[in-house]
């Protein structure tokens, strides 16, 4: 199965009553990362894919039809696949099965070849909702299935729930896999290298109450004297499991949804418990099983959040672990720019419950010139720091260094940069580009002719460049760089804020290793140009006491 297409009408804040809100799947190779603000609509996302297959799996159950409109399309099989579209308009049903409209008695009597094998979804934090509004009650289901028949197989599980309550499954079973890349995370990633004993702990009473079932027979060849807790060995433990193998994972799970095993420990590295484990080692466990043991071709699998509590360091490892299971139809959140880095050509950007990406992505490409990857233009869209619009990558070069061995002094700038490449295109930003809440952005100009030019075209006036300082001009604050003290040219480039001497002592320097033609000097200010971004990285803090000015500016401007 491979998502091609989803769109929403109405749903809580994923556009208004007459608009659609559109989510394009196609070319992310299986893996789809919703990325934005709190309140942005990622978490809709999720809570609304979820209740379209609540509502296909429970078609003929009236309370779980969908109360908003939706049109999605996905393929299924291998190539040449099967194109799907469903569609919920006002109510009413339509299926559509490679663009050819099919009756509904006619597509549901296929069974569930149409649909996935299974909806997944994991979320590891503290809110519920996901939970309680759309796979709890499959739960339940479950649970009752489990209790009131004679299973000779599992009750089939199309929504599943993952949370935190599952891990140590998970890990049990990855310590039991002969797997060379999992026996590699159990070491590298989680530091595991010897274990002694699980043990486990029962609700005793439970399993009287059940029907003698699959479920129930496991826990009994488990804990034959049906005691409350028992301790096993690692090496007891292998032998009793021989004949599960990848059934494993499914089994405990299920005895720990039933109520009859209620809480596991593993006691490993001799002197360390799993409660030892960090949450974003568990985290990592969680969707690694999710992906290893739950997993086909026809699963849709969506993610709350999975970076969350993962060290910067390990979401590289994060996207790898994702990128290494080739049955993917993966959808996850997330609001952190080192993921969008990670994940640069499978972003989508939601702000206020819309896909805001584009249009703005689009002015940012356009402003720089097209030299900005989409990572960096969505690390962009994606931030609440205030932005800074500069004519060249040196120029962000200079200020983020100045700012960072001036930090101490300013602790609370912060900025996202943006290289205009010039000024000709400063005005489309203005026009188009709309700050967040509490976000500031400023254009910053170099007081030379190109900085004169720019203001005219902006303001639509003349400014004197020699007297401006700053002047809001709608959403941002158009600033011509302030001279530092005792400087007295008219023209004042960014580089001016360095002491002259440093600027003779490079020209001196880059002059030795000219000819001695005329022709010759031209060249020198490109060089310094080029040379000074990496030099000035190794001057003292004292070396940037000229930045001060700019920075003073823009926390007036900031009003702090």
């Amino acid at each position: 199965m491979k998502l091609k297409s989803l769109k929403i009408k109405a749903f809580k804040n994923l556009t208004g009553a007459d608009e659609w809100f559109h989510l394009d799947f196609t070319n992310k190779d299986g893996i789809t990362v919703l990325i934005g603000n709190n309140g942005s609509g990622k978490s809709n996302v999720l809570e609304a894919i979820s209740a379209i297959f609540i509502g296909l799996y429970k078609i003929g159950t009236p309370q779980r039809k969908p109360t908003f409109s939706y049109v999605i399309e996905y393929s299924m099989g291998e190539e040449p696949s099967t194109e799907i579209k469903i569609e919920l308009i006002d109510g009413t049903y339509g299926f559509y099965i490679n663009d050819i409209k099919k009756l509904k008695k006619d597509f549901i009597d296929s069974g569930d070849r149409w649909f996935p094998s299974k909806v997944i979804a994991s979320y590891s934090g503290e809110e519920t909702r996901l939970w309680d509004t759309y796979y709890k009650h499959s739960y339940s289901d479950f649970i009752t299935s489990v209790k009131n028949n004679d299973l000779r197989s599992l009750p089939e599980q199309k929504l599943f729930y993952i949370d935190s309550d599952y891990w140590n499954e998970a890990l049990i079973v990855f310590l039991l896999s002969e797997l060379e890349s999992n026996q590699n995370f159990i070491s590298n990633n989680l530091g595991i290298v010897s274990v002694e004993n699980i043990v486990f702990t029962f609700n005793a009473n439970n399993l009287s109450k059940y029907q003698s079932n699959m479920i129930t027979e496991f826990v009994r060849r488990l804990n034959p004297d049906n005691n409350n807790i028992i301790s096993i060995s690692f090496e007891e433990f292998k032998t009793f499991v021989i004949e599960y193998e990848y059934e494993l994972f499914i089994k405990l799970i299920s005895a720990s949804q039933s109520d009859l095993i209620t809480n596991i420990t593993i006691n490993f590295n001799t002197k360390l418990t799993t409660e030892d484990l960090s949450e974003g080692q568990k985290k990592q466990i969680l969707i690694r099983a999710i992906l290893e043991f739950l997993v086909d071709r026809k699963t849709l699998v969506l993610l709350d959040e999975p970076d969350s509590h993962i060290h910067v360091a390990n979401k590289l490892q994060l996207k790898n672990m994702l990128e290494e299971y080739k049955h993917k139809n993966l959808i996850f959140t997330s609001h952190s720019p080192t993921l969008m880095n990670i994940f640069d050509n499978h972003l989508e950007y939601l702000e206020n419950g819309q896909s805001k990406g584009s249009e703005k992505a689009e002015i940012l490409k356009e402003i720089s010139g097209n030299t900005m990857s989409y990572t960096q233009q969505q690390i962009i869209l994606n931030s609440n720091s205030d932005l800074l619009l500069v004519e060249g990558k040196t120029d962000i070069e200079y200020i983020k260094i100045a700012l960072n061995k001036l930090s101490t002094d300013y602790p609370t700038l912060k900025f996202e940069y943006i290289p205009i490449g010039g000024t000709d295109s400063l005005q489309h930003f203005i026009e188009k580009f709309i700050p967040k809440e509490n976000q500031t952005i400023l254009a910053l100009l170099d007081r030379d002719d190109a900085g004169k030019k720019a203001l005219k075209q902006v303001f639509q006036e003349d400014k004197d460049i020699n007297t401006f300082t700053y002047e809001k001009l709608k959403n941002m604050y158009v600033v011509v760089y302030p001279k530092k003290d005792n400087y007295f040219n008219n023209n004042f480039l960014v580089e001016d804020y360095f002491e002259a001497a440093i600027i003779n002592d490079m020209a001196n320097e880059i002059i030795g290793k000219y000819d001695d033609s005329f022709k010759s000097y031209p060249n020198i200010a490109k060089q310094i140009k080029h040379d000074l971004p990496t030099k000035c990285e190794e001057f003292s803090k004292e070396k940037f006491n000229g930045f001060k000015k700019l920075f003073d500016l823009i926390l007036e401007i900031k009003g702090v």
